[in-house]
């Protein structure tokens, strides 16, 4: 399916003691509308490529929040030091991202690690 719009969170890194991931995605309209995330690593120096669990594709439905949180250290979809990047690809405007980085695997997040909405960039097609 093509999408209008190309979010990115930009590169960012993970701090000491970061335990998860956790992208959302908050569908802030009043119609079911489709979302396409894809996280990848962007090594220093080497292209970025894409992260597990690939890109995930959800039909979203009217405000309504989705989100994936995934593990950090060795053998995890995210590597401790890896640069990372989130983008999420909609169709409205009104389709929300945020990234957090979590300390444990209950949503306790590592302060100055919150990318929300407005932190994500607008990318040409």
């Amino acid at each position: 399916m093509p999408f209008e719009f190309r979010l990115s969170s930009g590169a960012f890194g993970l701090p000491a003691g970061a335990r998860s991931v956790d992208w959302m995605v908050l569908n802030n309209t009043g119609t079911e509308q489709p979302i396409r995330v894809t996280v990848f690593a962007a090594p220093v120096g080497s292209p970025k490529h894409q992260l597990p669990p690939g890109p995930v594709e959800v039909d979203l439905p009217a405000r309504t929040l989705t989100h994936n949180a995934n593990s950090v250290g060795p053998g995890e979809p995210f590597e401790p030091g890896m640069p990372v990047e989130i983008v999420v690809q909609c169709n409205d405007l009104r389709v929300l991202p945020t990234v957090e980085v979590w300390s444990n695997f209950g949503a306790t997040v590592i302060a100055g690690t919150h990318i929300s909405p407005r932190d994500f960039v607008r990318l040409q097609q």
